[in-house]
Order: structure tokens, then C-alpha cells, then sequence
């Protein structure tokens, strides 16, 4: 199997390279999304690619309808070999320019797979549906994604590169029948937190025939009575202090002054006292630096797992907000020149 071959011939322009990202869900699905990647080297390449670019927006069917009957077979031939029901679903097709750090010309085809991944034992399974293998070309790069919460806990052949809950493998790879395997299993700290490794806690208090003061002890009486005259005097004196801003507040109000209708957020910018979302919260992070950075470095600075990161990453790409670019193996993310 290869994803670019079964890309649509016609008219397109040279390919440098294809990336192939495929996004787990729990349930067995996936979203795959592929993006043919044209360089825009030189001024008669750009001017090529616009006047593709024309034609594909025109008679997008032209290039997605082969595109879909392709990947439509791929899916039933799964299927047969599996066992499993599957459908290949929500088929679309795109065309963009990414300009960081160099000039691309991108045409970005996507669709669901139902029943892609096996589920075995609590755990999520990939690749019994790549029957003879898996290809990716000279310069091409294959990505899969863990579901929502889960952790990659085995991976077949050892990937290029894995970013949080990411793997990727660089082409040129010819993998073996039904590799690449990856395994994904939930997180640890997604188990209830009612429970422990010996059953669920009791957090009933203590019987017996004393009574539960008896079993505290006096001194942890006596702690418990501290803490509780430390937390009335620091109420007060809470009380004390907004009652003395609050009097500001009305006082500056008063003589005319403006009350602030917007708060700092953390990256620098301003939002207002509704809460952002974390599209937003990105986009102020960028523009507090440069307008770029590495994904990595943005899911530390929101402290996200990475398949949240990708997610929020990858729908803002879609919508234009941001480009997105494999560098090495990282992943650069920079604002549109349109924000």
C-alpha cells in the first residue's frame, strides 16, 4: 500500500514530497489527511502552481473522485483481509501555499477510515490493515497519531522520530507485511482516581469502638484545630483587602475613571474576561514570539500531550489560522500571513 500512488495524475505538478498523517481514535477509526508538497523555488514554478491551482479549485472532482475510488478499494480489500467491517468516508480535497520557512505549493486530500485500527485487550492496534506492507518514497514521511489519552506502548519497525504520542518514519521505507504495527494502550493516569492498584480507596472514615476522634489522636486534633484558626484569620484579612479595592474600584469609577474590560493573558496578549479558546491561546503564543515556534515547545508551554497539541494545530491549519511544517522531525508552526 501507498499512499501516493493513489494520488490523481492529472495535470499535477511535479511531487518533492508526500506526507501521510494518520490520526488514531479510540474506537478503531482514523482520519488520515495527505498532503502532496511542491516545492516554489523559482518564479515559473509559482506561476505554474497558480494556474494549477485555478484548475483544481474549478474541477475539484477531476483530481478528489479518482483519489476516493483508489482509497475506496484500498479500504474493501482491508476489510476482506481483516474480517472487519470498514468504510472509507467524508472524502475531501484542498489546495494551499505555505510559505515558511521556504515556498510550497500543497494539495492536502482527506478522508475517515471506520474500523482502521484492531482493538485487542483494552488496547488499540494498528497495522493488520497494511496487508504486504507499507511504502513510503524517497523524501516522504509517514506519521501516526495516538488516540485521545492513550500512550504508544509498542512500535514495529522502531519509527525515525516519536514526539509525545507521535511516530514518524522518513521514506524511503518499504515495510513488511502488516508493519507499521503500533500499539496504544490508555494512559496511566486516565484509570479512575477513586481507585488504587488494590481496588477502590475507602474514604468512608474509620470504624471501630472508638470514635473517630479517638482514632485521629490529639495531635493530629490539635493540627486540624491550627490549620483551622490559620484559615479564619486569612479570611479576614482576604475580606479586609477586596473590601479596601472594591472601595477604590467604586471611588476611581466615581471621579470617571475607566475600569480595565480585559485581562493579561499568560503569552503576553489581551482577551477578554470571557475565557479564550485554545486556538486563541495559540495564536497569542505566536505572536508573543515572532510568529513561530515548534509545536513541541507550544504543547510545553500549554502543558498538552502531544495528541492534543496536533489536534489543535491540525484543525487551525485547516482553517488557515497557521501553516504547519515538517522540519527534520519537528514540526514548525507559524502564523498566516493573513492574521
Amino acid at each position: 500500500m501507498s499512499a501516493g500512488d493513489a494520488v490523481a495524475q492529472q495535470s499535477q505538478p511535479d511531487v518533492d514530497n508526500t506526507v501521510t498523517r494518520i490520526e488514531v481514535n479510540e474506537n478503531g477509526s482514523a482520519h488520515w489527511t495527505i498532503q502532496i508538497r511542491t516545492r516554489l523555488d523559482t518564479e515559473q514554478r509559482e506561476d505554474e502552481y497558480a494556474a494549477f491551482q485555478e484548475q483544481f479549485r474549478d474541477n475539484t472532482t477531476q483530481y478528489l473522485g479518482p483519489f476516493q475510488t483508489r482509497m475506496q478499494g484500498t479500504v474493501a480489500d482491508a476489510a476482506n483481509a481483516t474480517g472487519r467491517q470498514m468504510r472509507a468516508t467524508n472524502f475531501t480535497a484542498s489546495t494551499s501555499v505555505q510559505e515558511v520557512p521556504r515556498q510550497w505549493g500543497i494539495v492536502t486530500y482527506e478522508f475517515t477510515w471506520t474500523n482502521f485500527a484492531a482493538q485487542q485487550n483494552g488496547q488499540v492496534v494498528v497495522g493488520d490493515v497494511f496487508q504486504g506492507g507499507f511504502f513510503i518514497a524517497e523524501s516522504d514521511t509517514l506519521e501516526i497519531i495516538a488516540p485521545m489519552d492513550h500512550e504508544i506502548v509498542r512500535t514495529d519497525p522502531q519509527p525515525d522520530s516519536q514526539e509525545g504520542d507521535m511516530v514518524a518514519w522518513d521514506g524511503r521505507e518499504d515495510f513488511d507485511d502488516t508493519n507499521p504495527t503500533v500499539v496504544f494502550a490508555p494512559a496511566p493516569n486516565q484509570t479512575d482516581a477513586t481507585t488504587d492498584s488494590d481496588g477502590p480507596i475507602d474514604s468512608s472514615p474509620p470504624t471501630g469502638d472508638g470514635s473517630f476522634l479517638d482514632t485521629l489522636g490529639l495531635p493530629v486534633l490539635v493540627l486540624l484545630i491550627v490549620i483551622g484558626l490559620v484559615g479564619i484569620v486569612a479570611a479576614v484579612m482576604y475580606r479586609r483587602r477586596s473590601s479596601g479595592t472594591s472601595g477604590q474600584g467604586a471611588a476611581a469609577t466615581e471621579a470617571g475613571e475607566s475600569q480595565p474590560s480585559t485581562q493579561q493573558t499568560a503569552s503576553g496578549g489581551t482577551a477578554s474576561g470571557a475565557a479564550m479558546t485554545d486556538e486563541e491561546r495559540v495564536i497569542d503564543l505566536l505572536e508573543a514570539n515572532d510568529g513561530r515556534m515548534r509545536q513541541a515547545e507550544i504543547a510545553e508551554e500549554f502543558d498538552w500531550s502531544a495528541s492534543k497539541t496536533s489536534r489543535v494545530i491540525g484543525n487551525m491549519a485547516d482553517e488557515d489560522s497557521v501553516e504547519k511544517l515538517r522540519i527534520g522531525r519537528e514540526n514548525l508552526v507559524a502564523l498566516n500571513d493573513d492574521q
